[in-house]
């Protein structure tokens, strides 16, 4: 089985536990493949067969070196060269500590449906659009030491409309494989609200970026939450997450050009 990962920086991760393949498809489309080490590969499988379920060293152990005796300090050096690889070595926040107890993969991180993803290769593009998360309870995951509730909260910001943008982009030709175009997102923040548009070049998704934000200037709208723009033949898609991290999802017509007040209405609208 492989497993799809989002990390920090918005790069997408597919890690085949029987080939101890690492693939990282970077925000603008660059794939990078390395094999990774045997103790970090048999670590990051552990870890990843029960997201968000604490291992225990000793069960730790015994899976990565397979109850060979090893020195107190291999397990350690298997999570901080692992935290390397997916750059997490500051904050912990995908590998994270459980203190006393172990360590567990943040599942806030995960995307589902991996079995179904393609094998990577040398031409691969972005990993297809998978689905979205269910709302996770805030209890769910330990806090990392140190983090305050609003990293926690910022976290699930992020990890839902990643998951968000690569439903919206569904419909643009990722269901067709790796075979399609990079596709490209333009961010701009505008007082509490952040706007991410998705485009098939860079271009593309900076002129949505500045349609709605005019827009939305123009209007004095004060909006809140996080909200992602795709535009496919005639009609707009919005998707946003509301500053409480439910979600919305609405279609226009691009004829009628009305992108601040849909944002709005998806913003606000109870559904």
């Amino acid at each position: 089985m492989r497993y799809a990962f989002k990390l920090k920086n918005g790069a997408m991760a597919l890690f085949d536990p029987d080939t101890a393949l690492l693939t990282i498809t970077t925000t603008h489309g660059e794939v990078q493949s390395s094999t990774i080490g045997r103790a970090e590969s048999r670590l990051l499988d552990l870890l990843l067969m029960d997201p968000g379920q604490t291992k225990s060293r000793e069960e730790i152990i015994d899976y990565t070196w397979n109850d060979r005796v090893v020195a107190s300090g291999s397990l350690n050096q298997a999570v901080f060269s692992l935290r390397n690889l997916l750059n997490d070595s500051r904050d912990h926040e995908i590998v994270m500590t459980v203190p006393r107890r172990g360590y567990c993969f943040n599942r806030l991180y995960v995307m589902v449906a991996q079995a179904e993803l393609p094998t990577p290769s040398d031409e691969a593009k972005p990993v297809p659009a998978l689905e979205a998360l269910a709302p996770q309870k805030k209890d769910a995951l330990p806090v990392p030491a140190g983090k305050t509730g609003a990293s926690t909260y910022i976290t699930k910001f992020q990890l839902i409309g990643y998951v968000l943008t690569l439903g919206v982009c569904a419909y643009t030709g990722f269901h067709s494989g790796f075979d399609t175009p990079k596709v490209e997102v333009s961010s701009v923040k505008h007082n509490e609200l952040s706007i991410h548009a998705v485009g098939h070049n860079i271009a593309e998704a900076e002129e949505l970026r500045d349609l709605s934000i005019a827009q939305i200037k123009q209007l004095s709208l004060n909006l809140k939450g996080d909200v992602w723009l795709n535009l496919f033949k005639s009609n707009y898609s919005v998707s946003c997450i509301r500053p409480d991290l439910s979600t919305a999802n609405l279609q226009l017509n691009s004829e009628q050009k009305d992108l601040a007040l849909m944002i709005r209405q998806c913003l606000e609208v109870t559904l």
